[in-house]
């Protein structure tokens, strides 16, 4: 609304679309206007567009640089279910649960390597070389020669068989765990769009193997639903959905993360436990520095058990700073993203890492200044307190910049987020705000 050149604004239709071809079209569209106005940058801000593999490849292949993660590092870790097996072989603590039920239906289907080595060659699917050497697992080949088909925009299974899968799986997980809820959430949701919460069999009549029937027999449907919501119902959509131990009794935190490739680091943690309708509605800051102080008042006031639960959560902080870096060194980051978590008591299990950046990151930026120093002269450096401008600086000089030193800046941040709800707390446009105050000084 600020701007004074209206010949800089362009208008695109809404870019999710109707399906995939429709999204193709939009990204086209995109790189089109980029080279027509000799712009050479895309930053695409907040929204699920930021982290949309096809969209970012795309701008890479057609050489503009995109002001976030890159591809690799956005399909590595953007795919729910890619991003649990990196967690599980970086030694990053995940829940339990089922990540690739996709190739799980496609191994009951085939049946055996020969089976899906025939696959391979009816449909001429461009897989590596070495998948059926005899050291890969078989659900390993399956879950390749399903993404060598979604390239090619072919369902190599439907989305009945997948629910049928579903529906095992799940009875499998509920004998292990009755008194538990189960949740899916698709690959590619995020924000709490694609999650759906089964009931625990113990809330069904009858006897355990009744419950457990029960229970199960709703997840293909919650699995229709969840396919609808995020729009992956077409041909040659990848349709997994992981299936998840529900924590009931958690914190939900996050960390920012920051990297180049080369280096990673983080900017502490944002405790957004207080949610409604899965979307955040407060963010606050979580660091080392906050904790230790706050551990150091409890000490001296002689409260044993406050101290105690602080020191448990700045252990727990530590170890999801540690576990944060080593994922975004797995996947490459060359960027800002944010590691989400959830915390039970004194665990904490990895949900997922969100590839772009976050409205909530200014909690992070009040806490620490970033500091880049010359590697050959220590006093030749400068701050940066913004992350936006911090993901242009990676853009631009990408592995060239060195690693910077967080500097504490605030002790402690909150954010707030209003809503526009009715009475029944439901989602509802409009209403007018009629009192505002300014923060008031304690």
């Amino acid at each position: 609304r600020q701007l004074t050149r209206p010949e800089h604004v362009h208008r695109v239709p809404d870019y999710t679309g109707v399906d995939k071809e429709e999204r193709t079209q939009r990204i086209n569209q995109i790189i089109q206007i980029a080279k027509d106005n000799n712009y050479d940058c895309v930053f695409a801000g907040y929204g699920f567009m930021a982290e949309d593999e096809s969209l970012v490849s795309a701008l890479e292949n057609a050489g503009l640089t995109f002001i976030g993660p890159c591809s690799r590092t956005v399909r590595d870790a953007g795919a729910k279910d890619e991003a649990k097996r990196t967690a599980l072989e970086c030694n990053v603590s995940v829940t339990p649960g089922i990540d690739n039920l996709t190739a799980l239906t496609l191994v009951r289907k085939a049946g055996n390597v020969d089976a899906l080595k025939k696959l391979v060659t009816e449909h001429k699917l461009d897989v590596r070389a070495d998948l059926f050497d005899g050291k890969t697992a078989l659900e390993d080949i399956a879950d390749e020669v399903l993404n060598a088909s979604y390239k090619r925009h072919m369902d190599l299974i439907s989305t009945a068989e997948i629910a049928a899968e579903l529906e095992v799986r799940l009875q499998e997980i509920f004998k292990k765990f009755p008194q538990n809820r189960m949740r899916l959430k698709a690959i590619g949701g995020g924000g709490g769009k694609g999650q759906r919460i089964l009931a625990a069999p113990s809330s069904y009549n009858g006897s355990l193997e009744e419950q457990i029937r029960q229970a199960s027999v709703k997840g293909p449907e919650l699995f229709k639903e969840i396919l609808s919501e995020v729009k992956t119902t077409g041909v040659g959509d990848n349709k997994n959905v992981l299936i998840e131990l529900n924590i009931e009794v958690t914190r939900h935190q996050e960390i920012q993360v920051i990297g180049n490739g080369e280096w990673c680091m983080t900017l502490g943690a944002r405790d957004c436990s207080v949610q409604m309708h899965e979307q955040k509605l407060l963010e606050i800051s979580q660091t080392r520095e906050m904790l230790e102080d706050a551990i150091a008042v409890a000490a001296a006031a002689g409260r044993m058990e406050e101290e105690q639960a602080l020191r448990t959560d700045l252990a727990i902080l530590s170890r999801m700073e540690e576990e944060s870096e080593r994922f975004g060194l797995a996947v490459g980051l060359d960027s800002v993203s944010t590691l989400e978590c959830i915390v039970d008591r004194d665990s904490h299990f990895f949900m997922e890492m969100n590839t772009r950046i976050q409205v909530e990151h200014r909690v992070s930026e009040l806490c620490y200044t970033l500091k880049f120093s010359n590697p050959e002269n220590p006093n030749d450096y400068f701050l940066v307190d913004s992350l936006v401008e911090a993901m242009t600086l990676l853009a631009k000089f990408k592995k060239r910049l060195p690693k910077p030193v967080r500097i504490p800046r605030e002790r402690a941040s909150v954010e707030v987020r209003l809503n526009a709800t009715n009475r029944a707390l439901k989602p509802h446009a409009g209403g007018v705000i009629n009192f505002w105050s300014d923060a008031i000084e304690g």
